[in-house]
């Protein structure tokens, strides 16, 4: 389908500011949005790479930064790319206005805009340096002008687009003839199947049970970021605040494991609602829950500590 512009602009109130050297190391960085269009214009062979992270409990981003921050890798992404960083877990007012605009609430993403501001394409992970060379070879000799694909997966590509512009405002892409269309919206959510290209163990019975009984779970939905102190009584107690820092919640709540093994959670209060049983699965350090064993599945994160 062929895509249409329409010109959406969201005035900021506030420059759109983000914090250098937090996850990158040795890049070209800007402290803002409107900065780096003013480096790229300056050297027009390069683009605004805009990197969302977290500074905690995110496997992925741990994993993803180093990729990033290898030397090789660095050395030829550094010529290219005028850095703005985002720290979705701890986000200034300036970094929060980033993210409410491109709408994303998982990390980590990668948003790779052109020099007029356009969204070129964008991904969530790399399967190391090779994926990373060939990522940067799509950007930086603006292989996507010969294509209107999007977003960059491997092999796989999706046809979303946004704009944003040169002076920090956000301009969304939609396709013709709906207004309202999702295509704007950058695909962020983790799906079993990048789960799964890791080679992950699968957690289960007494082995899971064993595991949780008295841990803390760290764990994300779409809205909240949640604290989960799971007792040897099968009792939650539960604490979390919204991805948007608008509210907080406390309350109580029971886990178990099924049977057939999965983990269960049955916990609604505060304006949360985690119901559900799920396979759980750990890579690394971080663990993912997924409903069922669906490649396309969306799945959700958590990670571990001793109370």
């Amino acid at each position: 389908m062929t895509l249409r512009l329409v010109a959406c602009v969201l005035a900021l109130a506030v420059p759109l500011v983000a914090h250098g050297g937090r996850f990158l190391l040795g890049y070209d960085e800007a402290p803002s949005l409107a900065k780096a269009f003013e480096q790229v214009k300056a050297q027009p062979q390069k683009h605004v790479l805009l990197y969302v992270d977290m500074s905690q409990r995110c496997a992925p981003c741990t994993e993803l930064r180093a990729i990033l921050n290898d030397e090789v890798v660095r050395r030829q992404w550094r010529r290219n790319y005028v850095v703005v960083e985002v720290d979705l877990y701890a986000p200034t007012k300036e970094d929060r206005e980033i993210i409410e605009q491109l709408r994303v609430s998982w990390a980590p993403v990668l948003v790779f805009l052109d020099g007029n501001g356009r969204r070129v394409t964008y991904t969530r992970d790399l399967a190391g340096e090779s994926q990373a060379r060939l990522l940067d070879e799509y950007v930086s000799q603006r292989q996507y002008a010969m294509s209107p694909v999007t977003r960059y997966g491997g092999r796989e590509f999706d046809s979303s687009a946004a704009r944003v512009a040169t002076q920090g405002r956000v301009v969304k892409e939609q396709s013709a003839p709906s207004e309202g269309s999702e295509q704007a919206r950058i695909d962020d959510q983790p799906r079993l199947k990048q789960v799964l290209a890791h080679k992950p163990v699968r957690v289960t019975g007494a082995e899971l049970r064993k595991l949780l009984a008295g841990k803390t779970m760290y764990k994300e939905n779409d809205a909240w970021f949640l604290d989960l102190a799971l007792d040897n009584k099968n009792t939650i107690q539960a604490k979390g605040r919204r991805k948007d820092g608008r509210a907080n919640m406390q309350g109580k709540g029971t886990w178990y494991v099924t049977k057939k093994g999965k983990l269960c959670i049955e916990l609604t209060a505060g304006g949360v609602d985690e119901n559900w049983c799920r396979h759980v699965f750990k890579v690394g350090e971080g663990y993912y829950v997924s409903k069922d064993l669906r490649p396309e599945r969306v799945v959700y994160r958590f990670v571990l500590s001793e109370r």
